[in-house]
């Protein structure tokens, strides 16, 4: 073995393809459990590993999802409200208030204002004109309540 990887073996092509397929499993097994009405499951999981939030937005990004999968999402992200692990999850969201779809943007704008950060509210005013006016209407609550938790 090579002194640059000090005597571990690195990685191969397989090894990081299943992480990959891992990740992928996490996600669906979100949507299962979700659809099976187990929030909690889905909770204890993502308390376990607060990084584990980012397997909820191939939820959010998909306009099709089942209604009650994706009230389960949104009570999840609900829970991590003004949170790091939200936080973290920023661009990402930013990217999908920006979706074709206006139930993915209206989404992604609810989950915005719920991350208590003053980040958000770039994404949410370039949202303010959105054609859809459910949209429009999210955007101006959550603009609404970062704007008085930052004002205080």
């Amino acid at each position: 073995m090579s002194a640059m990887n000090h005597g571990y073996p690195s990685a191969t092509d397989a090894t990081r393809e299943f992480l990959r397929l891992s990740l992928r499993d996490r996600a669906e097994q979100f949507q299962i459990w979700l659809l099976e009405g187990q929030l909690k499951s889905v909770l204890a999981t993502v308390e376990k590993n607060p990084k584990a939030l980012a397997d909820l937005l191939p939820i959010v990004a998909n306009p099709e999802i089942n209604m009650n999968v994706r009230f389960g999402a949104s009570a999840v992200f609900e829970r991590y409200a003004n949170t790091d692990a939200l936080r973290a999850l920023l661009p990402a969201l930013g990217l999908l208030a920006g979706h074709g779809d206006h139930r993915v943007r209206a989404d992604a704008c609810h989950i915005l204002g719920m991350s208590g950060s003053p980040a958000a509210i770039k994404y949410l005013e370039a949202r303010q004109e959105d054609p859809d006016a459910e949209v429009r209407e999210i955007v101006a609550e959550s603009l609404e309540e970062l704007n008085s938790q930052h004002s205080q």
